[in-house]
């Protein structure tokens, strides 16, 4: 495995019809602003997006070696609430920089250490995180296109 393997895959997320789908910007540009706070069930699209937003500021500064907070599943440091003022161009901003970020970390990420254990008490490797990030957008950009399409058809009817 390279840096170039590596930035491949966070490159997918953000091309246009990657196999999986629709990548990040992609799926944003056909999702009003209206829609970003409208809840399905438990979830908004704005909530997953500040919850990736939060893991992918997490992976820059721990590729990077800056000093970070440990977040704690299903805490608000994993879901951080959303600012209902925030729009579709603020997300896309704050993903083209975290996005950076990830590349630069990436850059200088020494790859003789990617079997190297994360920490002492868990069994994660340098791989599983720089894998797992992508994996972990890839996962709720799914959830994100799901909730959309729930409401473009609850809009749909109702028309």
């Amino acid at each position: 495995m390279t840096t170039q393997y590596f930035q491949h895959l966070y490159d997918l997320l953000h091309r246009r019809q990657p196999f999986f789908g629709s990548g990040l910007e992609e799926s944003l540009e056909r999702i009003p602003d209206a829609d970003l706070h409208q809840p399905v069930e438990h979830r908004t699209i704005a909530q997953l997006l500040e919850h990736m937003l939060a893991w992918r500021r997490d992976l820059g500064k721990r590729l990077l070696g800056e000093p970070r907070e440990k977040i704690e599943l299903n805490t608000l440091q994993d879901w951080p609430p959303p600012d209902p003022t925030k729009t579709k161009a603020d997300y896309l901003a704050e993903l083209t920089d975290t996005t950076a970020k990830i590349r630069r970390g990436l850059e200088a990420f020494n790859m003789e250490q990617l079997t190297d254990k994360l920490h002492p008490d868990y069994d994660y490797t340098s791989v599983d995180l720089l894998e797992g990030g992508a994996h972990h957008d890839i996962y709720h950009l799914g959830q994100l296109n799901l909730i959309a399409a729930i409401l473009q058809h609850r809009r749909a009817a109702t028309s």
